[in-house]
């Protein structure tokens, strides 16, 4: 008779991963496997989730599953993230991007009248939902959701499709296509149409910019990000850069101390001085990926259109423009060790990306790390079975980039945003900001401080130096 196996516990691999690395946060550790693996809600964490912060679904899904499996209404339910804190393991809190799951193991319910996050019936930590602010409650007159245009008053999704079509030209990871007609199939969205329009960006702004100043006074000042697809001709008869300026002036220009973000493919020294006029403070050249190897096999469109030598030398040289750390290219940290060309080993994986990591801040860039999802529908995955990145991938890379952030006495990653967990908690889909912050910045050495509201509180209470703030207009 065959021995019964015992079912695997994630909890047990948690606490290795606490005793294997002893300078990585705990915390940090609990997120990555939350976004390797997913989660998932019970029906008592859905209900509890009226007037949280909903997810927008503005670029990508990031669920391991796709839309049309979630029966429960969950795409218009979940929340955009979620904090974990306290428990059994006394953490501090951080945000976890929402990524669904129903195999997952880790499950947030509620238990004895709270929300917490399980594994094996096993409580690991409590939970909590941001709340919505103010303008998520308004419409336009023909139904339109604000947040739909902004989502938490930051992320500006102005183009839903991408002109990168299929795989030969679309990035591997990416499910931009597949997440817009999953979005139209399942009517549950106001907006559908491909492009927002710059009237309704702007208004929405507006409506961001007053609730700042709700909450701060005359202080406030906020930070857009505009994002979407390439433009490799031209959409509604303008080129890429005049199809993305005309928002960046509605939104630079539409009120005051305003912070704008363009994410876009690699822009040239003079693209990016007519952009910056233009009301662009910060570029994003999404990169995706370091190797050159890699960069060429998992972004087709981006390697013949500009190709990996152009792509680095165009953001060593907006730092001319934009200055240092206003250049923020992301990387889909994982894809790296993707099926089957991607690094066998976390030791090449780790050199490769740590290098590129060095040069970079190097060169006053600042590199964004979001954790790679393994989208269902994206090519990656539809053309070759990709298991979890390991976690240890994860932990030591993001060791190395603090490291990094040391060596070149970079700042404290605050981020002059609507939300305040987002100003002062890092970012929720990955932990490259959640390092130097859990380990420098005040208001987490405090071993009272074991709330989301305690952080935020102990944040707003400090004397914040002038030069801590580099992502955002600096305060009076």
């Amino acid at each position: 008779m065959s021995a019964v196996l015992k079912p695997r516990s994630m909890i047990g691999e948690i606490e290795e991963y606490f005793r294997r690395f002893p300078d990585v946060p705990k915390e940090v550790v609990v997120k990555v496997e939350l976004l390797s693996r997913g989660h998932w809600f019970t029906d008592a964490a859905l209900a509890a989730t009226k007037g949280s912060l909903v997810k927008s679904y503005r670029l990508f899904s990031y669920d391991l599953v796709p839309m049309d499996s979630l029966k429960r209404g969950e795409a218009r339910q979940v929340p955009e993230w979620f904090y974990i804190f306290q428990g059994p393991y006394d953490l501090r809190p951080v945000m976890i991007q929402t990524t669904m799951d129903p195999s997952s193991p880790y499950i947030v319910d509620v238990v004895d009248g709270r929300l917490v996050l399980t594994e094996g019936g096993k409580i690991i930590c409590n939970v909590s939902y941001p709340v919505e602010p103010t303008y998520y409650k308004k419409k336009f007159a023909d139904g339109t959701l604000y947040h739909e245009v902004i989502a938490y008053g930051y992320f500006v999704t102005v183009f839903r499709q991408c002109q990168y079509w299929g795989p030969k030209e679309e990035c591997r990871f990416c499910d931009i296509n597949e997440n817009a007609r999953a979005m139209k199939d399942s009517k549950d969205f106001t907006l559908n149409a491909p492009v927002k329009k710059v009237e309704y960006v702007e208004e929405a702004a507006r409506e961001v910019s007053r609730d700042a100043l709700a909450m701060e006074g005359h202080q406030a000042g906020v930070r857009f990000l505009i994002t979407g697809g390439t433009i490799t001709k031209t959409l509604q008869g303008k080129t890429e850069d005049e199809f993305y300026a005309q928002y960046l002036r509605a939104l630079k220009f539409g009120g005051p101390r305003r912070h704008v973000a363009l994410q876009t493919n690699a822009k040239t020294k003079e693209e990016t001085k007519w952009l910056h006029g233009e009301g662009m403070d910060e570029h994003n050249a999404n990169m995706e990926v370091w190797d050159r190897n890699l960069f060429e096999w998992i972004n087709p469109g981006k390697n013949r259109r500009i190709g990996y030598d152009e792509w680095v030398k165009r953001m060593v040289e907006s730092v001319d423009v934009l200055g240092e750390f206003n250049v923020r290219p992301n990387f889909v940290g994982g894809i790296e060790m993707a099926k089957p060309h991607g690094f066998a080993t976390i030791e090449e994986a780790l050199k490769s990306t740590t290098a590129g990591i060095d040069f970079m801040m190097g060169h006053g860039i600042d590199p964004r790390f979001n954790q790679w999802r393994r989208e269902p529908k994206t090519n990656l995955v539809k053309e070759h079975e990709q298991p979890p990145i390991p976690t240890e991938f994860y932990l030591r890379l993001m060791s190395n980039r603090y490291e990094i952030w040391k060596k070149y006495g970079l700042n404290l990653p605050l981020k002059r945003e609507l939300n305040p967990s987002r100003r002062y908690m890092g970012n929720d889909h990955g932990t490259y900001d959640d390092f130097p912050l859990l380990m420098e910045a005040p208001w987490y050495q405090n071993v009272k401080v074991r709330t989301p509201e305690a952080v935020l509180q102990a944040a707003a209470g400090w004397k914040e130096p002038r030069a801590l703030t580099i992502h955002g207009p600096a305060k009076d």
